[in-house]
């Protein structure tokens, strides 16, 4: 019997050794050895250089990426795009229903990383030459190599984390401090990478930043080597529809929609430049044309005139701010059977509206 506990014993010490073994290893690897084996884990140098460029959907935004690092992010449904994200250089820009502007701030930095790590297609080949090696830590039973950049002159830090048994990105983490000086801290946490389009890519991840509800992103419809035209990543142009007011009309396009218990949402591309070329003001009752059916309405020129939802479930058509902010209006539908409005919905779909005659 102490024969046995014995040779236990000594099998216990035996594997504890061997194991601080690979952890001393795992710990004293370099820098460069980790980035070989990580772009070794996503396919190779050789499998990277064929790739030109790289298209993958996450949600309702088409991710379109050259393997120069120029990156386009298109967001709508259907053949609509409302927005457009370019990563071009030292410049990222955003039109958003046809305005223009210059994104800065944490923001920045975000898309410029996820530019470069979607063009070495998810591995960190474009980032060779601009990280430093903290060490090997412990999340819990999990061991992971901790990558972060080198500029500590950047308002936000970007630290990279990469699983010890195959090298493949696990976590990145943007932390800093917003223009405000508030607390900025947002985590990707990456699936395992599997097979697509003979790559190997996360095919999901869950984003979450301090202060706010994580989501849960889902890639689909991944491609390569789109025939794209030399100036694609030179245009930021978008598909929202055209819109025309006149004092007390409107005519403009569907652009997303989405039912739920509460009813249905309907987003159109009128914002509020045209509501004040119309004239409207809160209360003014309206006639919506959907197709060949009309519908009545009534507007709400802010979102705090709009009444509480105890009074909507009772049952109203409202047109007003959407929900998420901005210029854009939305029509809302509630207490009532919207199956045949949804029959009508199409992306770019002609609406219009004009005031009702007393």
């Amino acid at each position: 019997m102490r024969r046995t506990s014995g040779r236990r014993w000594a099998a216990g010490i035996i594997i504890s050794l061997s194991l601080a073994c690979i952890v001393s290893a795992q710990a004293n690897i370099s820098l460069n050895e980790i980035l070989r084996r990580n772009v070794e884990a996503t396919g190779g140098k050789a499998k990277l250089g064929q790739v030109k460029n790289l298209s993958f959907r996450t949600g309702g935004a088409q991710n379109i990426v050259s393997a120069a690092g120029e990156l386009k992010i298109l967001t709508g449904k259907e053949s609509a795009v409302t927005e457009a994200v370019l990563v071009s250089g030292d410049r990222v820009r955003r039109n958003s229903f046809n305005t223009l502007s210059e994104i800065t701030g944490p923001q920045k930095i975000v898309f410029q990383t996820l530019a470069k790590l979607y063009a070495g297609l998810f591995s960190l080949v474009k980032f060779e030459g601009q990280l430093k090696l903290i060490g090997l830590k412990s999340f819990g039973p999990e061991k992971l190599y901790h990558l972060t950049t080198k500029s500590p002159a950047e308002p936000v830090s970007v630290h990279f984390y990469l699983r010890a048994d195959d090298f493949s990105l696990k976590r990145l983490v943007f932390q800093g401090l917003t223009p405000e000086g508030d607390k900025y801290e947002v985590n990707y946490d990456f699936a395992p990478f599997e097979e697509a389009e003979g790559l190997r890519l996360p095919l999901s991840w869950f984003v979450s930043q301090v202060g706010t509800r994580g989501n849960l992103t889902e890639v689909t419809e991944v491609k390569t080597d789109l025939p794209l035209d030399k100036s694609y990543f030179a245009k930021l142009e978008i598909n929202a529809g055209q819109t025309e007011s006149s004092p007390g009309r409107m005519k403009g396009n569907v652009l997303d929609w989405s039912s739920s218990p509460f009813g249905l949402m309907i987003v159109t591309n009128w914002t509020r430049k045209d509501v004040e070329r119309a004239g409207l003001r809160t209360g003014d009752k309206l006639i919506l044309l959907l197709g060949e059916s009309e519908y009545e309405l009534t507007f709400y020129g802010l979102a705090d005139e709009v009444p509480a939802p105890n009074e909507l479930a009772k049952g109203a058509r409202l047109l007003s701010p959407a929900p998420r902010g901005g210029e854009i209006f939305a029509i809302q539908i509630v207490g009532e059977d919207t199956a045949p409005v949804m029959g009508r919905l199409k992306a770019l779909v002609p609406i219009s509206v004009k005031k009702a005659s007393n």
